[in-house]
């Protein structure tokens, strides 16, 4: 069996820890041991905000990188790590009497809600993640399929796009375009020519069954005569055929018109192959373009999260009061810590904290005071000590200045008698030499 004692450390070993994210003075705490619950609590109510942190990092980072990463592990634990000490700041600075407090509380509370708004936001998107992807899913498809009838509507394979919108729409320009403006244009004329054609062939055979029936005597009123043969008349409405076919050109009009069908049968052989060509290059650059847009299955990033959250909350009136009931929840949580600090009122822990800091605050302001008086003490100790070495060094300079005067002195003195005494000595010496007395007023001098 396990020591009871042994639980119990244990037990408060990690009562321990969990005041220590509270901030907690143990050296205080321990005169006021039936606190410590309360602080346990308050430490696991950090802890806690801090793992949901961690959690709507976790979330965050998947949404931003679309798959799990093993370094998204180490950015969760140093978000938690960030949380955990900027709410132990939060509820260590929340000390004090209650008028502190209430001095106190509107800027803890800010920060806390900034901060509790941004860890919300990936865990909202996470709880409403499947109605946000679909909605994502069917906005993509949607546009892809948008995309592609405005590509098709704005390349077709013959004629102009129609309709606006077409400026960027632009894919390729068809290679067939030039055959078919060239047919239509060809078309045109030969329809033209095909008019003229018909109408000079009209008044040719209305002319030249005129002429025949003038020949065989066949009557037409105001026309012909009516008598069988080749006369004037005959002759004349066979050249007034003649006539009217040559001045119309109706065999050159009709080798022309055969010429332009010639042309169009030419030009319209290969334009099926070319449609079709065509077709292919403009589905493949259709393809191509939708490629690049967004499948309905990939990744859906954090900020098309957002957006189709708001979309779909402001289209459904019970998803927006939820999400926004949700977001608010997790607020609260995150500004927990600073509320239970707040609502928790002025403990006999806080109030000798408060005498502690007070008293360490005059300890220090005595500590500054003292040694501020020996510093200054100690400058005027300097400052006396300086004068005492400068007195000192005068009277070494008067000593060494009167002892030169002396020694100089006493050298004059010196050089004085040595003059005197070999003044002497020549003096005697003149004597012997002349053998009469020195001079007594010389003498006298030298004395």
């Amino acid at each position: 069996m396990t020591d009871p004692r042994g639980r119990r450390a244990v037990r408060f070993d990690l009562g321990r820890r969990l005041r220590v994210l509270a901030g907690v003075n143990e050296g205080v705490l321990d005169q006021v041991p039936l606190e410590r619950t309360r602080y346990v609590g308050l430490g696991g109510v950090i802890l806690g905000t801090a793992v949901i942190a961690g959690v709507s990092m976790w979330f965050a980072l998947g949404q931003v990188v679309g798959r799990v990463h093993p370094g998204m592990i180490l950015l969760a634990l140093g978000w938690m790590l960030v949380v955990l000490n900027l709410d132990r700041w939060l509820v260590s600075t929340v000390t004090g009497m209650w008028q502190r407090r209430i001095m106190m509380l509107f800027p803890r509370l800010l920060v806390a809600v900034v901060l509790g708004s941004i860890v919300a936001e990936p865990l909202v998107l996470r709880v409403f993640e499947t109605a946000v992807v679909q909605h994502v899913a069917d906005g993509r498809e949607a546009a892809r399929s948008a995309e592609r009838a405005l590509l098709t509507r704005c390349n077709p394979m013959t004629g102009a796009p129609s309709g606006s919108g077409c400026e960027n729409a632009g894919l390729l320009v068809s290679s067939a375009a030039a055959d078919e403006a060239e047919i239509s244009d060809l078309e045109k004329d030969a329809a033209r020519l095909q008019k003229r054609v018909d109408d000079a062939h009209g008044e040719y055979r209305r002319l030249k069954d005129q002429a025949n029936a003038e020949c065989v005597g066949k009557k037409i009123t105001g026309v012909t005569s009516g008598r069988r043969g080749v006369g004037p008349l005959c002759r004349r409405l066979e050249a007034a055929a003649r006539s009217a076919r040559s001045l119309s050109d109706l065999d050159g009009n009709t080798e022309k018109l055969r010429e332009l069908r010639d042309r169009i049968s030419t030009l319209r052989a290969p334009l099926a192959a070319k449609r079709g060509d065509l077709g292919r290059r403009i589905q493949a650059a259709i393809d191509e373009r939708l490629a690049a847009m967004p499948a309905g299955n990939a990744p859906v990033g954090i900020l098309e999260r957002m957006r189709a959250l708001h979309e779909i909350a402001s289209e459904n009136t019970y998803l927006f009061a939820a999400s926004w009931l949700f977001r608010l929840f997790l607020v609260l949580i995150d500004c927990l810590p600073v509320l239970v600090k707040l609502m928790g009122g002025t403990t006999t822990y806080d109030r000798m904290v408060e005498h502690a800091n007070r008293m360490r605050e005059r300890v220090h302001e005595k500590r500054v005071q003292f040694e501020a008086d020996a510093q200054v003490g100690e400058l005027e100790l300097d400052a006396y000590a300086r004068a005492e070495e400068r007195r000192k060094r005068r009277q070494l300079v008067e000593l060494d200045g009167q002892a030169a005067d002396a020694e100089a002195r006493a050298r004059r003195e010196e050089l004085m008698n040595r003059r005197a005494e070999e003044l002497n000595r020549q003096s005697k010496s003149g004597t012997r030499v002349n053998g009469s007395r020195p001079d007594v007023g010389m003498t006298g001098a030298f004395r």
